[in-house]
């Protein structure tokens, strides 16, 4: 099928433009969105072929669009083929599922910074001026407990959230740095050792009560180039639910937060202080609508220690040190640090 094919499965109109924009992440990830100019009204055609979206999951999301609008946030509704269905089809040599979006109204904070705000990049005091709407929303949601999918969001653990996957993201970036950590010099084989049993009795801690941790059904993806707002960056909702799904609300926001909370998202995360800092602020606007049970508070602390000391970027720390003694050193005290450190994760929750 050609592009204008596919568009005329969602709607009898002759589209006056159709601009075809790539968002690929690798061979095994091909995604793909038209966006169609029908004269009277804009759509948008998605097409993806991956291991994650299929017709489950976009009814899932579907449904979760439909259920952050009826909390009153704006999310463009989905739109189905002219036959009622999400259709598979064949599209540049792939066999990718089709669906259609309703063309939003508000921009995301993306774009509206790079046309609007590019001086302030809309952040204040360190934060986004959108962050705490955004994360109420969420905190909303997940006070709603829904129900009505057993599909993870892609932040879950115990679980996979691609079938391709061999364990769930926080297990599979331990294991990576496990992996370079073994290449080190005998000296630090102890050390390494200590490191890895710490993880694992974190880990085997937190599995105990994981499961019985209060759910909800997330978008699960508020980072900036999915958060909506109108021309003079207010919130006003979000769209893109490709990893939203069923997820335990504390690990979102552990999971989330160090990456959405300001402009700066990467640049000073290996910094002491500066993951911490972000989860406790997501926490503490969190409680303001939101009411955390002892057994989250319990595993706060467990969730912790399991994703920030072996997190991605400690795999890449160790590679970059290579040989130097000096870094490599420093690289572990820092790991033990977070490992065993003490924070009073109730006094914000």
């Amino acid at each position: 099928m050609d592009v204008n094919d596919v568009v005329g499965l969602f709607t009898k109109s002759i589209p006056q433009n159709i601009e075809t924009k790539n968002t690929s992440h690798g061979d095994d990830d091909f995604r793909e969105a038209l966006l169609v100019d029908l004269g009277n009204e804009k759509i948008v055609v998605k097409l993806s072929s991956n291991g994650f979206t299929d017709e489950k999951h976009l009814v899932l999301w579907e449904r979760i669009a439909k259920e952050y609008r009826d909390l009153g946030y704006y999310c463009p509704q989905y739109i189905r083929a002219l036959d009622g269905t999400f259709p598979t089809i064949m599209y540049k040599g792939r066999t990718c599922i089709a669906w259609g979006e309703e063309f939003s109204k508000y921009r995301s904070a993306e774009e509206l910074i790079s046309d609007k705000f590019p001086d302030t990049e809309l952040v204040k005091d360190g934060w986004y001026t959108f962050l705490e709407d955004a994360m109420i929303m969420d905190a909303k949601v997940a006070s709603c407990h829904f129900d009505y999918t057993d599909l993870p969001s892609a932040y879950c653990m115990f679980e996979v959230f691609d079938p391709a996957d061999e364990c769930d993201e926080t297990t599979a970036d331990a294991k990576k740095w496990l992996a370079i950590a073994k290449t080190l010099p005998e000296k630090y084989s102890d050390r390494v050792k200590r490191i890895w049993n710490n993880w694992l009795k974190a880990r085997r801690e937190l599995e105990k009560i994981y499961h019985k941790l209060p759910t909800s059904v997330f978008q699960a993806d508020i980072n900036y180039t999915n958060v909506l707002l109108d021309e003079d960056g207010i919130f006003k909702g979000v769209y893109d639910f490709n990893i939203g799904g069923r997820e335990v609300y504390i690990n979102y926001i552990v999971r989330q937060a160090p990456y959405v909370s300001t402009s700066e998202t990467y640049e000073k995360l290996e910094e002491e202080e500066t993951f911490l800092k972000r989860v406790l602020h997501a926490l503490d606007i969190a409680k303001k609508v939101y009411s955390f049970s002892d057994l989250e508070k319990e595993a706060a602390p467990l969730l912790y220690k399991c994703i920030r000391p072996l997190w991605w970027n400690a795999s890449v720390e160790l590679k970059e040190a290579g040989t130097d003694d000096t870094k490599i050193q420093k690289h572990l005290d820092a790991i033990e640090y977070e490992q065993t450190r003490d924070i009073d994760f109730f006094r914000h929750m």
